[in-house]
């Protein structure tokens, strides 16, 4: 069995089952900051965060972004009946009403 596989392909997407809305970073709401912060990360065994890396994103973001997806939980990839971990990319979405 994989060590890790990366989805895409013949894997399904990971399916979140608690995911915590990043709280937005006053300063960049007063700066008018919006966007994306993209993070590609490992899904652990059990569901949880394991390594997060940040790809892209406005510095007032990223942060606010880091805090909220480490928290997030997911069911455990299974492949062939066993769990696996699993790397993927992770967009936050921060737009301003």
């Amino acid at each position: 069995t994989p060590q890790r596989i990366r989805v895409g392909g013949n894997v399904a997407e990971a399916k979140v089952i608690n995911r915590v809305q990043p709280v937005y970073p006053p300063l960049a709401k007063q700066a008018r900051v919006s966007g994306t912060v993209r993070l590609n990360a490992v899904i652990s065994r059990d569901g949880t965060i394991q390594d997060l890396q940040v790809v892209s994103g406005h510095p007032l973001l990223v942060q606010a972004a880091l805090q909220a997806v480490r928290q997030w939980r997911y069911s455990p990839t299974l492949l062939n009946g066993e769990p696996v971990e699993v790397a993927t990319v992770i967009d936050v979405n921060f737009t301003l009403r």
